[in-house]
């Protein structure tokens, strides 16, 4: 398969993209400015096996950019995960201290960009005999379980992200493109920290597993690592 995976410097995209180049898959690495080590480390092992592609979420040109450079290496796209996101600095301090403006770039990255993601990237994977996408939302974007006091930012970008599955979902159900919203759970990554309950690499190969047994008459499209449905 050929699987084109957002925010795969680091964290759970780039272990999904380690794991799916594990089980023979080709991989379209989406990558920002930064340190990418680890990933030219995978290139060297899995050369064309695995392409890097510059891919800014929040800037619709690099998303275009990234598209028209994936068509010349391919004529389709099976799976889209749309797993870059990014938390504000301010994010933990409760309304009083946090700085609000951080919020929108946020926004900008984890609801708006997979749009622009699966907007570009749609005629390739109109193009598959098996397209899927994938999001990695979270539970903190369930309004009904909501339970946190601070945190506007990413709750608030993971709730309008499941909104965005919902209508993508709605929107390509005559393309027979599935769209889910997937809760990976709390991980020792960046974004996660060093004190969180799982592994990221065992996390990205429960979700590919997971991912497989979806289909297209699954019970829901926001659920757990486990399969199970989360409500909105």
């Amino acid at each position: 398969m050929n699987v084109l995976i957002t925010g795969a410097t680091r964290g759970l995209g780039f272990f999904l993209a380690k794991r799916y180049l594990e089980t023979g898959n080709k991989v379209f690495a989406g990558t920002r400015q930064g340190n990418k080590k680890d990933l030219l480390g995978l290139k060297e092992i899995y050369g064309e096996k695995l392409e890097l592609i510059t891919l800014e979420v929040d800037s619709t040109a690099s998303v275009n950019e990234a598209a028209t450079a994936v068509k010349e290496l391919s004529d389709h796209i099976d799976i889209i995960i749309n797993s870059a996101a990014i938390h504000a600095d301010s994010s933990f301090e409760i309304l009083e201290e946090t700085n609000l403006d951080d919020c929108l770039p946020v926004y900008n990255i984890n609801s708006v960009g997979p749009l622009r993601v699966v907007k570009a990237f749609l005629p390739l994977l109109k193009k598959s005999n098996g397209a899927v996408i994938y999001n990695i939302s979270s539970e903190s974007g369930s309004i009904g379980m909501a339970k946190r006091v601070k945190e506007f930012d990413y709750c608030m970008s993971k709730a309008a992200l499941n909104m965005a599955v919902k209508l993508l979902s709605n929107y390509l159900k005559e393309d027979k493109i599935p769209v889910y919203a997937v809760q990976p759970g709390w991980m020792r990554t960046d974004m996660g920290g060093p004190n969180a309950d799982l592994d990221p690499y065992e996390t990205a190969d429960k979700l590919i597993k997971l991912f497989a047994s979806l289909t297209a008459d699954s019970e829901g499209i926001f659920v757990d690592n486990e399969g199970n449905v989360l409500p909105w």
